[in-house]
C-alpha cells in the first residue's frame, strides 16, 4: 500500500489530502447547524452550561395620579359644569340687593295727597248700631316722588249743631309703621266710631271731619257722608271714637 502510494503522482497526493479535508469541514458544519437547530448550546463536555435566566414578569401597569374626570351626564355636560340655562340662574341669583335708606325718603306733604273716605268694599261704617264700627279714609300720592306716613293723622270732628263744637280724637294703642307711598298708589288708616241713638244732649253729630296727614299742619276738609250720631265722650280718658294710625 504504502508502495502503492508512493508511486501515485504528487498532484494525486494534493487531491486527496483536500478531499479530507473537506470531508471534514462539511462535518463541523453539521454538527455546529445541529447544535443551533436543537436550541442547545455548543459548549465544550467539561464546562458546564451557563443557568438560563429566569424572565421576571412584566410589572403591571399602575395608573398615574390625576384629576378624575367626572362622568358626564345625559345631555353630555359634566356635573358641577353649567348650562347655559344655569348660568343665567347663577347670574340671577348674584344678582346684589340694593338697599333703601328709608330716612333718606321725605314725609308726604298734604299737596303730595289726595284724601276722602273709602265706601267700597263694606268699608263704610254701621251708623244704625250701637256697637264699634270703623270708617276708613285712605291717602293717594299724587306727586312725582315716593314719599313716607308714619304715626297717626290729625281728626278733627266738626259737630252740625252749634252745641256740639269740634271733637279732636285721641290716639289708639296700636303701634304705629312707616309706609312708603309710591306715585299713584293709595294707603289708609281707620277711625272707630261708637255710635248711638240716644238723646241729642248725650250724641254728637258729625257734620265735616279735617283729616291731617302726620306731622303736617295743613288739613283736608271732608264731609261727613253717612250720617248718624255718636256717643259723645269728647272729655273721656278713653272714648269709644279715636283715631288708628297710618295703614291699620
Amino acid at each position: 500500500m504504502t508502495a502503492s502510494l508512493n508511486r501515485l503522482p504528487r498532484h494525486g497526493v494534493a487531491i486527496l489530502a483536500m478531499a479530507v479535508l473537506s470531508a471534514g469541514a462539511v462535518a463541523c458544519s453539521s454538527s455546529v447547524e445541529g447544535a443551533r437547530s436543537s436550541g442547545v448550546p455548543n459548549h465544550a463536555p467539561n464546562t458546564p452550561a451557563p443557568a438560563r435566566a429566569t424572565p421576571k414578569p412584566a410589572p403591571t401597569p399602575t395608573a398615574t395620579p390625576s384629576a378624575t374626570a367626572p362622568a358626564p351626564t345625559a345631555a353630555g355636560e359634566t356635573p358641577g359644569s353649567l348650562s347655559a340655562q344655569d348660568d343665567t340662574t347663577a347670574a340671577t341669583t348674584d344678582t346684589t340687593s340694593t338697599v333703601v335708606d328709608l330716612a333718606s325718603i321725605p314725609r308726604c306733604r298734604t299737596a303730595d295727597l289726595k284724601a276722602g273716605f273709602d265706601a267700597a268694599g263694606g268699608a263704610a261704617p254701621d251708623m244704625g248700631s250701637t256697637q264699634q264700627t270703623r270708617a276708613s279714609v285712605y291717602f293717594t300720592n299724587i306727586s312725582r316722588h315716593t314719599c313716607s306716613l308714619i304715626g297717626f293723622p290729625g281728626v278733627d270732628i266738626i259737630g252740625d249743631r252749634d252745641t256740639d263744637g269740634t271733637w279732636s280724637l285721641t290716639r289708639s294703642s296700636i303701634a304705629p309703621t312707616k309706609i312708603l307711598l309710591k306715585p299713584s298708589n293709595t294707603t289708609s288708616f281707620s277711625i272707630t266710631l261708637l255710635p248711638t241713638t240716644l238723646p241729642a244732649a248725650e250724641s254728637f253729630q258729625p257734620a265735616l271731619v279735617r283729616i291731617t296727614p302726620p306731622d303736617e299742619e295743613t288739613p283736608f276738609s271732608l264731609k261727613w257722608p253717612w250720617g248718624g250720631s255718636i256717643t259723645r265722650q269728647d272729655a273721656a280718658t278713653h272714648p269709644g271714637t279715636f283715631v288708628n294710625p297710618m295703614g291699620s
